[in-house]
């Protein structure tokens, strides 16, 4: 079914998010950050369809079969709270494309909405066994092995977000009392934490061996452009490349990006730390964000549960 407008205006990719740009923040009067994120959604639609080299070519691309294919491909491989950002980014950008006379239907109603209570969900973590062979796999001979070596190993070791790991810079890193600082992120709280043996030679090996000369403070930088990480999209390519270079096969509904790696630190970590400590670890501003890794902790649970009257002691 065609749905594209043939005489929709002729536009190139960036020409149109451009034009959402400003779509977004004075008609919707949206604000500019949310319009940051719905680019990231959107580029990983745009990968997911080939990606498209024109707007035209997006847009009659985008018929209800394709946006069905690309929902179910996409949940397993992300949490609640991605897919609920993914399909309110696409129900916006399929709103966009109807009102701006790029697509002669209004197909934002066949995105269904996620919803994602409070604790409905136990969080997934990636399995130690996968953690263990991806960064046994990862080579450390070159630039990029040595950035995406220290990458995992910071994601392993402190369970910090991927945007932590983005905007680490080399002033965050105190070596003579083998301390590191992440900067606070999504509301929370900035972590200092005990740079650990381990950590501190993969961070060394990169920033001596493997980074770019650059005037830019960010640790984690781009080989070809000596940049920063542009955004989280940056970061997950180079986790889901290294996880299918090593042959890691994740358990369904396991994040593949950064998500994975911090669910694996804070079920590690329940138990053995006390709460307010783990609270802390995680840069969560509320123990209440910390409390639903509580409901991982099976093995205490089993000892927590009662015995079934009548049933076996």
């Amino acid at each position: 079914m065609a749905v594209a407008v043939a005489d929709a205006p002729v536009m190139s990719l960036a020409g149109l998010r451009e034009r959402y740009r400003h779509y977004a923040l004075t008609i919707l009067n949206v604000s500019a950050e949310l319009v940051r994120k719905r680019f990231i959604h959107f580029g990983r639609l745009f990968e997911f369809l080939g990606p498209p080299q024109n707007a035209a070519e997006l847009f009659s691309g985008l018929a209800p079969r394709a946006i069905t294919a690309f929902l179910i491909d996409y949940a397993p491989r992300h949490g609640p709270g991605s897919r609920q950002d993914m399909h309110a980014a696409l129900r916006a950008l399929l709103r966009f494309a109807y009102e701006e006379g790029f697509m002669a239907q209004d197909l934002s109603v066949l995105v269904p909405t996620v919803r994602n209570r409070a604790s409905a969900h136990l969080p997934r973590a990636m399995p130690e066994s996968c953690i263990v062979a991806l960064e046994r796999s990862i080579e450390r001979h070159s630039p990029e092995g040595r950035r995406d070596a220290a990458i995992v190993c910071l994601l392993s070791t402190y369970g910090v977000r991927g945007a932590q790991i983005r905007r680490l810079r080399l002033e965050h890193i105190d070596w003579e009392n083998a301390r590191i600082h992440f900067c606070a992120c999504k509301g929370g709280r900035p972590i200092e934490q005990h740079l650990t043996p381990k950590a501190g030679n993969r961070l060394a090996d990169y920033i001596a061996n493997g980074r770019p000369q650059s005037p830019c403070r960010e640790v984690f930088l781009e080989p070809s452009t000596a940049t920063a990480l542009a955004d989280s999209l940056a970061l997950s390519r180079i986790i889901g490349r290294r996880l299918q270079q090593a042959g890691v096969c994740v358990p369904a509904g396991v994040s593949r990006g950064t998500h994975g790696f911090r669910h694996a630190f804070a079920t590690r970590m329940v138990g053995r730390v006390p709460f307010k400590d783990l609270t802390d670890m995680l840069g969560h501003r509320s123990p209440s964000s910390t409390r639903v890794y509580g409901k991982v902790d099976v093995q205490a649970l089993q000892q927590a549960a009662l015995p079934w009257p009548g049933g076996p002691a």
